[in-house]
């Protein structure tokens, strides 16, 4: 806690991050879920547009996110928080 912001800044969404189970809290409901992902990793980890796709695919496979492609070009309303549907 008593590290500079920078830092902080570089702690949070590359070593720690957080999404509560109600997703329109958490996510912007006008960005595909994808594109959110896709954008933490670009700013946290430096990577380039086409290896944050690959990783948020591989990360939404990860979570267990049946049909992780197509999943991540559904917007955060479409998500389900529980019983496996959605």
């Amino acid at each position: 806690m008593t590290l500079p912001e920078t830092q902080m800044q570089q702690i949070r969404g590359n070593r720690i991050a957080m999404i509560f189970q109600e997703p329109m809290t958490s996510l912007n409901p006008v960005m595909t879920i994808g594109d959110q992902i896709d954008e933490a990793l670009m700013i946290h980890r430096g990577l380039s547009a086409s290896a944050a796709r690959k990783e948020t695919l591989q990360l939404l496979e990860k979570v267990r996110i049946p049909a992780a492609s197509r999943r991540a070009d559904d917007y955060p309303h479409l998500l389900s928080g529980g019983c496996g549907s959605g």
